[in-house]
């Protein structure tokens, strides 16, 4: 949950910062450009006109040459007199005198050197950085080699200072070559092309620096990821201002908005500026960039045929070349795309490797695409490094060297040697066996070691030349199947109190803010206990201590007939541990819910008695530890038709809950990154009702993650259940349940699937997951909530078991940069077969800042007719949605059994919300309960497919449900006006598929596996 900008990204400015503030642009300059540019220009023309008067008399010619070359010694010799009078007059100041000398020196010869020299000298002291920059140009070609430092560092100087920072870039990219043993001119060269939003151009002159070990922390930090270092804004604005007519600094600034992912803000910028200057490929490339962001897909063939030269060079374009073909459903066209970037491109980017290997994948290419899923797992492993090393503000040893083993582990030898020897003089966290470690990295350089092996290069490792790079047939946007949309007239009430669910997870603190601990809330969970048919519900409290057992008790309210009454005592649910998340799931297949309570300290089950009541059986079963668990799942993982879990764990150790955090309103959270991260943890289930913990066994965890929501099913598309793990500030994790291995174990496919990462690698501060077929498109769509300052991400499946970042192309990107998300799901709220999606919001901190308030308003969007989504006004939804709070676990159930869906939202501090649907003309709708007989009775990953009038209908039923909650556990069908739902299908857990033809709608229905019949269990009108 990270509100700060990593430390990095406004690294390389001084010296292009330096420049810019000697320059004074007035009127008067302006016009001694045109005058002195113009010298030079009424020379040639006088010149010009001399050469086409053809003497009278030919016979004269010879003495005419004669005297012509007595008259060019004479005028030589007068000049150089000439420019030394000038040079005295410039030292003294008289620059008048000097300027009228220098215009009669270059009226007799426009390219003598040394006047031009003087002529952008005296312009520099009449700050007139504008004809500077033009003379010195001309010295520099008209000397050629012969051109020495000072006259190419004033150059390159003045040329910043007359607003034009890229020809700057090139001038001291041909200083660097001149003088290759040079240092200062590279670190120029990074400051200022980093500023400008162009670091990749400071490239070659960072390797050259790492190579003779001249190298500092922002060098190897350029180098690591330049994609992420971020422009200077003051810096564009200052060039922009002075530069003119060329407007190209303000592609700085639009490259920062587009690390802001304001893409609105980026095409804006670019449009005119590509118009203007067609041949700068960076702001060409952006520009097309933001085009595809922006779902302007249809502008995509044109800014591709238009593309100048200068572009087809660029990485970058190519790499949004293959994102738009990939959209289009053109894989071979986007797999030579993303070669084409990947040649020019030294330092491939994570999530540019994961969408080649979906095309490879759809083009049956499963040997290239083999080549690439250990380099992407590194990649992305050397971000997250990256990041923990920059949040522990660059002082630990042990982070900086886990930077280098990253490295290394990617054949990157030079870095991997540059971050060993940064990591032996920082103070913190230090390693007993740095130096030889160190020593491991640098005894494998020699003056023969390449900068990326072979090995790990995936340039070097693919060849894709034989694929198509052009498109056949259409190219268009294809035609978007937008399916049902929502009426505009959903309404929600907070009934919480009048229907009796009085919970307060936390209270409000006394002084100050919460604790890391106390800031992410308490989970939720739907569960019919006593089987009477209607939901009931369990909430989580963490009112007293971290690792203690003195808060008060968790909450179990029953449901009698719509209103709630607490029965945690009566039912002996009496956990008062610091509660967490709350899982819900038939362990013992015995037909009654039981429930996994998740703590800071010790786990708990409760096995439901079948009576009204439970007992805690957690010592009984095996089950044992203290950790920091946040969210459960209660699966099968192994297929063996038990009941497993696995518990998604948070920060390690007593660190966190030692460590305070302050601001200026007081108590703050901290960042979760400054604590070591606790493995999650997995406990396979017995046919004797006992737990034996297999996680070193069934999982290689070499990233632990720091994890707070997850959803489990069968997410993959392959047999066999799989939990997604959403992390905090680390990749995401996808454990793949891979069945028919011996032994048994889970892979961690999330980065290869699209899931580790946002769409432009970045590792988010992961909270609440959403998962349905969002789209409707037939497979399982996933949505993830994120801090502030960030988007929250849109993941749409977009081949079998692989996902695509897809946040702002639908529009579900920008609303969210300033909020910070927590429970989050999608659900059919008028019943119309669409899914709506609602967001639970709410700082952790009180902050000082305009643009971020602590109680957040939620969210709720529907699906338009272009496929986007549109959010919906507050105060259409109802008087809790006009209101703003510190919005947590967010479940979906129907608490009043009237066939329209409701939900139920924890706060920090305040009351819990029961948001009772209103919506006036929903329509009909179908609820299916699941009992498999050949799996777990749950049916976990259990899918339905239908037919409601026109359109099919799609749906799984997952458990985990998000941010340390659990759903009802239901399959819900929104009919709209249809009285029937036909061609019923279930293809259970185990691989069975049944029909059960055609169902009257507005009926609940039990489906028991095998039982070749649907039975209704109740009838809403």
């Amino acid at each position: 949950m990270d509100d700060t900008r990593p430390p990095h990204a406004r690294c390389f400015h001084t010296a292009s910062r330096f420049v810019l503030d000697q320059s004074c642009p007035n009127v008067q300059s302006i016009w001694r450009l045109a005058c002195l540019v113009g010298l030079g220009l009424l020379a040639l023309l006088a010149t010009a006109s001399c050469d086409h008067a053809s003497p009278n008399n030919r016979g004269d010619r010879r003495a005419s040459s004669e005297s012509a070359g007595n008259r060019d010694r004479a005028v030589r010799s007068q000049t150089a007199h000439s420019i030394e009078a000038a040079s005295q007059a410039l030292a003294q100041g008289r620059l008048d005198v000097a300027e009228a000398t220098l215009k009669h020196c270059l009226l007799a010869d426009p390219n003598d050197p040394q006047a031009l020299r003087l002529s952008a000298d005296l312009a520099n002291r009449r700050q007139d950085a504008h004809s500077a920059a033009v003379l010195y140009q001309s010295a520099v070609d008209v000397l050629g080699e012969a051109a020495d430092r000072d006259i190419l560092n004033n150059w390159y100087r003045s040329l910043v200072q007359a607003g034009r920072p890229y020809d700057a870039i090139e001038a001291l990219s041909e200083i660097s070559l001149r003088f290759p043993g040079d240092a200062q001119s590279r670190y120029d060269l990074a400051g200022l092309a980093a500023a400008c939003g162009v670091p990749e151009a400071a490239v070659p002159a960072m390797k050259w620096l790492v190579q003779r070990g001249q190298s500092d922390a922002e060098s190897l930090l350029l180098l690591a990821d330049p994609g992420r270092v971020e422009p200077d804004a003051e810096t564009c604005e200052k060039l922009l201002a002075i530069s003119g007519d060329d407007r190209r600094p303000e592609f700085g600034l639009a490259k920062l908005d587009a690390l802001q992912q304001n893409w609105s803000a980026v095409a804006t910028r670019l449009a005119s500026l590509v118009e203007s200057s067609p041949q700068f490929a960076p702001a060409y490339s952006l520009y097309g960039e933001s085009l595809l962001e922006l779902g302007e897909s249809s502008q995509l063939p044109a800014w591709r045929a238009t593309a100048p030269p200068s572009a087809l060079e660029s990485a970058h374009f190519w790499r949004v070349v293959g994102r738009w073909e990939q959209s289009q459903g053109h894989h071979e066209q986007a797999a030579k795309a993303f070669w084409e970037s990947l040649r020019r491109d030294g330092t491939s980017r994570p999530e540019m490797l994961t969408q080649l290997l979906v095309s490879l994948h759809q083009l049956n290419r499963d040997d290239d695409a083999a080549k690439l899923t250990d380099l992407i797992v590194k990649q992305t492993e050397l971000r997250d490094a990256i990041k923990i090393h920059l949040e522990r503000l660059g002082n630990s040893q042990a982070a900086c060297m886990r930077v280098a083993d990253a490295m290394l582990a990617l054949g990157r030898i030079w870095e991997a040697e540059g971050w060993a020897r940064i990591a032996v003089s920082l103070p913190q966290e230090k390693l007993s066996d740095l130096r030889e470690r160190y020593m491991l990295v640098r005894n494998q350089l020699s003056v023969d070691t390449p900068w990326q092996l072979p090995a790990a290069d995936p340039a070097a490792l693919l060849d894709l030349s034989s694929l198509s790079g052009t498109a056949t047939g259409d190219v268009s946007a294809p035609a978007i199947d937008t399916g049902p949309i929502s009426q505009g007239r959903i309404s929600f009430a907070d009934e919480a109190q009048t229907r009796g669910w009085l919970h307060t997870s936390i209270p409000a603190p006394a002084v100050g803010g919460h604790t890391i601990a106390q800031s992410v809330g308490g989970g939720v969970a739907v569960l019919d206990f006593d089987c009477d048919g209607w939901p009931d519900l369990a909430a989580a409290t963490l009112d007293g201590t971290a690792l203690q057992n003195d808060s008060s008790p968790n909450r179990l309210s029953r449901n009698q007939d719509g209103h709630f009454v607490d029965v945690s005592a009566a039912a002996n649910y009496r956990d008062t541990g610091f509660g967490q998340g709350i899982a819900v799931g038939d362990y013992n297949d015995d037909g009654f819910p039981d429930l996994f309570d998740a703590n800071i300290g010790r786990n708990r089950l409760y096995r439901n008695n079948g009576d009204g009541t439970f007992s805690d059986i957690s010592d009984e079963v095996g089950l044992s530890g203290e950790a920091w668990t946040t969210s459960v799942a209660m699966i099968d993982l192994d297929g063996d038709a038990v009941i497993d879990l696995y518990e998604a764990n948070y920060c390690a150790g007593r660190k966190p809950f030692e460590h305070e955090c302050h601001n200026r309103f007081g108590l703050g959270t901290c960042s979760p990154l400054l604590f070591d991260a606790e493995p999650d943890r997995v406990w396979r289930g017995r046919s004797d009702g006992k737990f034996v913990e297999e996680t070193a066994a069934w999982m290689s965890q070499t990233s632990p993650g720091r994890g707070l929501g997850l959803v489990a099913g069968e997410l993959d598309q392959h047999p066999g259940m799989d939990v997604l793990v959403g992390n905090d500030m680390t990749v995401n994790h996808l454990w793949s349940s891979q069945l028919g291995k011996q032994p048994f174990y889970l892979a961690d496919l999330g980065v290869m699937r699209g899931l580790g990462t946002s769409g432009n690698s970045r590792s988010q501060a992961s909270m609440g997951i959403a998962a349905a077929d969002a789209d409707g498109d037939g497979d399982l769509d996933l949505f993830m909530t994120h801090f502030s300052d960030d988007y929250n991400t849109y993941y749409e499946q977009v081949a079998p078991g692989f996902w695509s970042d897809r946040s702002y192309q639908v529009g579900l990107g920008e609303p969210s940069m300033k909020l910070l998300g927590f429970g989050t799901q999608w659900a059919d709220f008028d019943n119309r077969g669409g899914q709506e999606l609602m967001v639970a919001n709410g700082h952790v901190d009180r902050i000082d800042r305009a643009d971020l308030s602590y109680r957040m308003p939620p969210q709720f969007f529907s699906r338009t007719s272009r496929g986007r989504w549109d959010e919906w006004d507050r105060a259409t939804l109802g008087e809790y949605f006009t209101g703003d709070h510190l919005g947590r676990a967010l479940v979906v159930l129907d608490v009043n059994r009237d066939g329209r869906l409701d939900a139920a939202i924890t706060h920090l501090d305040d009351p819990a919300a029961l948001l009772v649907n209103q919506t006036p003309d929903a329509g009909r709708s179908i609820h299916l309960e699941l009992k498999a007989t050949r799996s777990p009775r749950d049916a976990i990953g259990a899918r339905v497919t239908a037919t409601i009038g026109t359109r099919s209908f799609a749906a799984q039923l997952t458990t985990g449900d998000g941010y340390m909650a659990s759903n009802e556990r239901r399959i819900h069908l929104g009919c709209g006006p249809a009285d029937t739902v036909s061609d019923v299908t279930v293809i259970w857990p185990s691989g069975d598929v049944e029909q059960f033809g055609t169902l009257a709608s507005g009926r609940d229905y039990l489906i028991v596996e095998g039982s070749g019949g649907a039975l209704t269990m109740r009838e809403y009108r």
